[in-house]
């Protein structure tokens, strides 16, 4: 029987998939329990902490505290008008055991967005698939999660992961919302008003993120209103509208204004040149073996999409539109900090390009796949039919594709960094090792030397090499005064970092 149409074994299947990717990940999820804070998480979350200390857990006055410093960041250092908010949050205000859940507030918001985007689109091409859009959403989240160039700062540290990838995932929710925008007819008038309301708001709470997501956004949106406005079609305006209006506020607070101005800025031709052999580099590296097999796992059901008779042809006949554009985005995205900071930027933006690479060659498979078989006329129907004969093979093929990609290591672009395991089979080693055990042991002494009423003036020395695993580890103190904001988190007379003896 026809897979497609056996609602029975794709729920079978469907569980079996997701049940084996829950185990590959539980390895990067039982590593989050040893996560601790570092660095600008304590400079964000200086007011919260103390109301945690004098009230408890008071709602109300944590609420005051977290928006007391967004405006201070958002006068003194950057227009994070959302984003500063959610940092001062940060989970280890509570003690630093509940600073794991910072795993949890990356991946839960990645997922939900990335299923309602799968599901809008789905919906939009095969209604009938009612399966596919969980499927595809954990297959992505699997992927992101395992091959991020640099894990510590997109799912273990609070403040980088925090200050990106949420925003990220409403990018790619708010891609679904315009697709089914593109089409309203086909919608009812109160689904139409609520998915533009939608897009509104989510413009807003992007712009007050970061400014390179912000710019993704407002890309892909000003891309969707140049076609649709030509066929009178307005719904995509009003989130086009807060989206610009978000990042202009975040790029004229006088918070941003002043950090600007303490980097050195590259020439904008030097920065054009630059981040374009930048972007030209990331597809060169990341072209691995991960990518191939997770390519490879998405061909049926994106085959199966691109039948779908709910698009015209017209949509495929220009294939080469996908990666030309990915690679727009991306050159988009690393042009922002090469010009206003003379380089690639940080591993937290690196991620959020890297993951618009993977989704721009899922689309630009979606449609060279259409392009083969509706325009060209050379269908797979045979191929399809040959895989029917091995389909028995097929459940351990998969399954060995997704072990591969929780092995092998994503490649990035700082020195050094390539020879480490994808994060699941990273994360077994760093338990094991007992390195993650030293990382958090080595941060509880010091937490609870500096939180020790007794004590008014600190010495704390900074971590050694055997307490500072990979996928846990951001950055540590330096010998000297306190540059991390210890003494006013922790209500010191002073702290001082000293060596170890």
């Amino acid at each position: 029987m026809d897979f497609w149409r056996d609602t029975a074994a794709q729920k079978r299947w469907l569980r079996r998939f997701v049940l084996f990717v829950l185990v590959l990940l539980l390895p990067a999820a039982m590593l989050a329990v040893y996560a601790r804070p570092s660095a600008d998480d304590y400079v964000y979350a200086v007011r919260t902490h103390a109301v945690i200390q004098q009230y408890g857990f008071d709602l109300p006055r944590l609420l005051a505290a977290a928006w007391e410093t967004t405006v201070y960041f958002f006068e003194n250092w950057q227009g994070l008008y959302v984003s500063g908010f959610i940092l001062a949050l940060q989970p280890a205000i509570l003690g630093n055991q509940w600073y794991g859940l910072t795993f949890v507030c990356v991946l839960l918001p990645l997922f939900l967005c990335l299923y309602g985007c799968a599901k809008l689109l789905v919906n939009r091409l095969e209604p009938g698939q009612k399966y596919l859009p969980l499927a595809l959403s954990v297959l992505f989240l699997f992927a992101f999660v395992e091959g991020m160039p640099s894990p510590v700062e997109g799912l273990y540290w609070f403040n980088g992961a925090m200050n990106y990838l949420p925003y990220f995932s409403l990018t790619v929710l708010n891609m679904g919302i315009t697709v089914a925008l593109c089409t309203p007819r086909r919608l009812s008038a109160r689904r139409r008003v609520v998915l533009a309301g939608t897009g509104l708001v989510i413009g807003l709470v992007i712009g007050g993120g970061h400014q390179v997501v912000g710019e993704l956004n407002l890309l892909l949106l000003l891309f969707a209103v140049s076609l649709t406005v030509r066929r009178r079609n307005f719904w995509l305006c009003p989130a086009f509208a807060a989206a610009v209006t978000g990042l202009v506020v975040n790029v004229t607070a006088p918070g941003t204004r002043v950090r600007t101005e303490g980097f050195a800025q590259a020439g904008f031709l030097e920065a054009v040149v630059k981040s374009f052999a930048l972007a030209a580099m990331q597809w060169i590296r990341w072209l691995d073996v991960p990518l191939v097999c997770l390519l490879v796992l998405l061909v049926l059901p994106l085959r199966r999409l691109s039948q779908s008779r709910q698009v015209s042809d017209r949509l495929f006949r220009h294939p080469w539109v996908g990666p030309a554009g990915t690679f727009v985005l991306m050159w988009a995205m690393i042009f922002l900090p090469s010009y206003t900071m003379g380089g690639i930027g940080a591993g937290r933006l690196l991620n959020v390009v890297w993951m618009t690479f993977i989704l721009g060659l899922a689309v630009s498979e979606f449609l060279l796949l259409g392009w083969s078989e509706r325009i060209s006329g050379r269908s797979f129907a045979a191929a399809e039919r040959v895989f029917g004969h091995y389909k028995r093979m097929l459940p351990g093929l998969a399954a060995g594709m997704l072990v591969c990609m929780a092995c092998i290591g994503s490649h990035t672009v700082k020195a050094g960094q390539d020879n480490y395991f994808a994060t699941s089979l990273e994360a077994v080693y760093e338990i094991a090792d007992g390195q993650a055990a030293a990382f958090a042991d080595a941060l509880d002494r010091r937490e609870a030397d500096l939180s020790d009423p007794s004590q008014a003036d600190v010495k704390i020395t900074p971590l050694s090499e055997e307490e500072r695993p990979w996928l846990l580890y951001y950055t540590d103190i330096s010998v000297g005064p306190d540059l991390w904001g210890f003494t006013p988190y922790y209500q010191k007379n002073s702290v001082t970092v000293v060596a170890e003896k």
